[in-house]
């Protein structure tokens, strides 16, 4: 019945797609809603007051720099576009409608002059530190959709991403300035807006994601040939694991989730990878009771939690109960091995899969904020990570539901003022009057 559910949810989300984007719809939002104002502030970056402007901050030629790259209806590509300022962008965006608008590097000169430069001239000079985390990357271990479908079963696996990655950047870091963004169909990107990020080599930017990367074997948790092991984790692997492991139990192994544990056909599976054959043996016994058959996703999580956490473990963390098998504690257990499998089962299925590739170099293109997917019609809003949980890309206003809220405002303003007064772009509706609000880009970062 759940699969079922999940079919419907998914068949539903592709019929309601394909009515909410239109070349129509689109004009109308570059025309009253995309904020142009605020991508000028943020992309301008405005040098440190000073006593000769007044101490008021000055804007720099980063804007003019900047690298932007269209790509219009039937995937027409248009690279190494710039602009001087914000009224050349407004008029570029609304004159040529793109379908999609990435924002790429600065450079040594306007973008829009490279064919005149030389190419030893013409060079980045920084970019914001972009991740880009995609749902396809999972599908390897995705038990309800696969490639660009996406539920909320699956979502959560962009929650984790987030919630591990930014409190990375924060920490070890002391990054301030980063801004999570909805991909629009079926990801998220971050940037990284630190003038100190914006200056790193590519070197030190792969050095950043190699960092911030797991090395996994397969995602049945049973090749031997690991790149990485998950003895004595290191402090940014063990707060992960921390964050990731009740997420694992609400989203991954239980019936509301992904039912990683909830079947006897994926539990069995996950259980013949248990280092321990007797406790294994004593878990697959105690699972198949008749008393025990309604035994939960979860509930399995926390036998398994239990068993293979030590008794000193299990005395030190309130959360987890000191639950020994008769196997236990007739011999000696080899509780490192049992953590590091734990441990590892964890990340095979929590933690963040990044494009290294996006992140590594400063010249890669990455989606602009408030872009409208031409798939979905929804618009690439900014994602507080402090409350990723809550975020539901089903509810993510779309070009369609924005204009029929103009137009509803529109219609209530003119019956009230008989259509005399400029109309205001404040639309007083929620998701309209959302987007605007979402576009104050600095709303979102915090120290």
């Amino acid at each position: 019945m759940a699969t079922a559910a999940i079919k419907d949810e998914v068949a539903s989300s592709k019929a309601n797609s394909a009515q909410e984007f239109s070349t129509d719809l689109l004009r109308v939002y570059y025309a009253r809603l995309f904020p142009y104002q605020e991508m000028y502030n943020w992309l301008s970056y405005p040098t440190t007051p000073s006593s000769t402007n007044g101490g008021a901050a000055a804007k720099s030629d980063l804007f003019g720099r900047r690298e932007w790259s269209f790509t219009m209806e039937d995937d027409i590509y248009i690279r190494y576009q710039s602009f001087r300022d914000q009224a050349e962008m407004t008029r570029a965006i609304q004159q040529r409608q793109p379908h999609k608008i990435d924002i790429g590097a600065v450079f040594t000169a306007a973008p829009k002059d490279h064919a005149i430069i030389k190419a030893e001239a013409f060079q980045p000079t920084e970019r914001e530190l972009v991740f880009d985390i995609d749902m396809t990357d999972y599908d390897d271990i995705r038990t309800c959709c696969t490639g660009a479908e996406i539920c909320m079963r699956c979502w959560p696996y962009m929650t984790m991403a987030i919630k591990a990655v930014d409190v990375a950047l924060r920490d070890d870091f002391d990054f301030k300035h980063i801004l999570w963004v909805y991909s629009g169909r079926r990801g998220v990107h971050c940037w990284v807006s630190d003038p100190m990020a914006r200056k790193l080599t590519n070197e030190a930017r792969g050095a950043i994601v190699e960092y911030l990367s797991v090395h996994l074997g397969s995602s049945d948790n049973s090749d031997k040939k690991l790149k990485q092991t998950f003895v004595n984790l290191h402090p940014m692997l063990q707060r992960a694991y921390d964050i990731l492991e009740p997420m694992f139990e609400k989203y991954i192994a239980d019936d509301k989730g992904q039912g990683l544990l909830a079947r006897k056909d994926r539990y069995t599976k996950i259980l013949n990878t248990l280092p321990d054959e007797t406790i294994r043996k004593e878990l697959y016994d105690r699972w198949e009771r008749p008393e025990n058959q309604s035994l939960t996703g979860a509930d399995r999580w926390r036998h398994i939690r239990n068993v293979t956490t030590s008794p000193q473990a299990a005395a030190a963390s309130s959360s987890t109960a000191t639950m020994q098998t008769s196997a236990a504690k007739k011999r000696r257990v080899n509780y490192a091995e049992l953590d590091a499998w734990r441990v590892e089962l964890v990340f095979t299925h929590c933690y963040p899969r990044l494009d290294a590739n996006v992140s590594k170099t400063q010249n890669h293109l990455l989606k602009s904020p408030f872009c409208v997917h031409p798939k979905t019609g929804r618009v690439c809003i900014p994602i507080d990570a402090r409350e990723a949980e809550q975020f539901n890309p089903f509810s993510v206003p779309t070009v369609r539901s924005l204009c029929s809220e103009i137009d509803q405002h529109d219609r209530i303003h003119r019956a009230q003022r008989g259509g005399d007064d400029a109309l205001s772009l404040a639309a007083s509706s929620t998701s309209a009057a959302s987007v605007a609000s979402s576009a104050s880009i600095s709303s979102i970062d915090r120290s």
